[in-house]
C-alpha cells in the first residue's frame, strides 16, 4: 500500500516518466498481511505498476524466485518493481533453478487445462494439479514470474494445447494477471479465460489463511473450476 499507492505520483512523475533507474522492492501484498486489514491489503499494485510506462513488473512465487527476482532487477536499466508477500510460501525452486526474465515456467503438460498464476498462487494450483491428477485430470501450471513485460508465446502456446484456461492472483481480477493475459488474448488467439482473484471489493481483517479459504483463493477452488 504505501509502496505504491501513497506514493504513486512520485513513482509516476519522478521515477517512471524519467525513466530513472530506481527498484520498488514492496511487502506485504494481498490479502494475506491478514489480521492489518483493507486498509493494508494491496490488491491493486499490478493494476498500478503495470499500467505505467518503462516498468517492469516481477511477482516472485517462492524465496529462491525472489532472490533471482532481486538480482535480476538490478541487472534492468530503468524503473523495476518487485511484488513480495508477507506470509510464508512453500518452496518451489531450488537454488540451482534457472529462471529466465520475461519467461513464464510450465509445470506439467497437461491438456486438460491451464492454470495460469503468479505470486504465492503458485503453490496452491501445483496443490490442485496434484489432487486432480489422482482423479485422470491433467492439467499445467504455469509461473508468470514476470507480468510486464508479459510471456505472449507462452499464453498462445497453452490457449491452442488445452481445453480451458484459468488466471488466478492474490490481486484484484481487474487490471492483474488475468487482464494482462486476457489482452494477449485478444489480440494474438481468441480464446475464454476464468479469472480468479479478488471480485473488484477490498479485503477484510482476519488470519491469511482464512481469508484465501473465505474469497476462494486455495487448491480446492482451482480444483473446482477446473472440474467444471
Amino acid at each position: 500500500v504505501f509502496a505504491t499507492g501513497r506514493v504513486y505520483d512520485q513513482i509516476r512523475n519522478s521515477i517512471c516518466y524519467p525513466n530513472l533507474n530506481v527498484k520498488i522492492g514492496a511487502t506485504h501484498a494481498g490479502i494475506t498481511v491478514g489480521e492489518d486489514g483493507a486498509t493494508h491489503q494491496m490488491l491493486e499494485d499490478i493494476n498500478l505498476m503495470r499500467g505505467l510506462p518503462n516498468m517492469t513488473v516481477i511477482s516472485p512465487a517462492d524465496d529462491a524466485e525472489s532472490r533471482w527476482a532481486v538480482n535480476e532487477a538490478a541487472k534492468i536499466e530503468g524503473p523495476v518493481y518487485i511484488r513480495f508477500g508477507r506470509a510464508s510460501t512453500p518452496a518451489i525452486y531450488d537454488e540451482n533453478t534457472k529462471f529466465e526474465f520475461g519467461k513464464a515456467i510450465m509445470h506439467g503438460d497437461g491438456e486438460d487445462a491451464t492454470v495460469f498464476a503468479t505470486g504465492i498462487m503458485v503453490a496452491e494450483a501445483l496443490k490442485a494439479q496434484i489432487a486432480l491428477k489422482e482423479e485422470g485430470i491433467n492439467i499445467r501450471v504455469v509461473d508468470f514470474h514476470t507480468i510486464k513485460p508479459i510471456d505472449e508465446e507462452m499464453i498462445v502456446k497453452c490457449a491452442k494445447e488445452t481445453k480451458k484456461l484459468i488466471s488466478i492472483e492474490e490481486h484484484s481480477v481487474i487490471g492483474g494477471l488475468g487482464s494482462a493475459i486476457s489482452e494477449v488474448l485478444c489480440e494474438k488467439y481468441p480464446a475464454k479465460l476464468v479469472r480468479m482473484g479478488m471480485k473488484d471489493c477490498f479485503g477484510k481483517s482476519g488470519p491469511a489463511g482464512e481469508l484465501l479459504k473465505y474469497y476462494g483463493l486455495t487448491e480446492k477452488e482451482i480444483a473446482e473450476e477446473v472440474r467444471k
